[in-house]
């Protein structure tokens, strides 16, 4: 009984471990065809080309857990990019004026 308790912890270990790297390879291979709605958007992440991933990209967040690859070289996405970045500063400085 012991034996076989320590050999499906090291399994379910080295699973996780594998899911987690799968996971980390996961990337954006093509661009959504469709502009998101700016208030679908909770955040976004940014992609870089590298060994899996063969485009840039910015990965918008949605409220329904949807990650959207979208084209940053697009007008639209770097207004969202932009307009997020704002709400963030504003955050931050309502944040700093409570602490005053």
């Amino acid at each position: 009984m012991g034996q076989t308790a320590t050999t499906l912890l090291l399994l379910s270990l080295l699973l996780g471990v594998f899911c987690q790297e799968a996971a980390g390879l996961a990337c954006c291979r093509r661009y959504s065809k469709r502009e998101v709605p700016f208030t679908h958007i909770r955040g976004y992440s940014i992609q870089t080309i590298k060994r899996n991933c063969n485009i840039d990209a910015v990965i918008f967040h949605t409220g329904s857990g949807r990650n959207i690859c979208a084209d940053p070289s697009l007008e639209w996405v770097m207004n969202s990019v932009w307009r997020l970045r704002e709400k963030v500063q504003a955050l931050n400085l309502q944040k700093q004026q409570r602490r005053a």
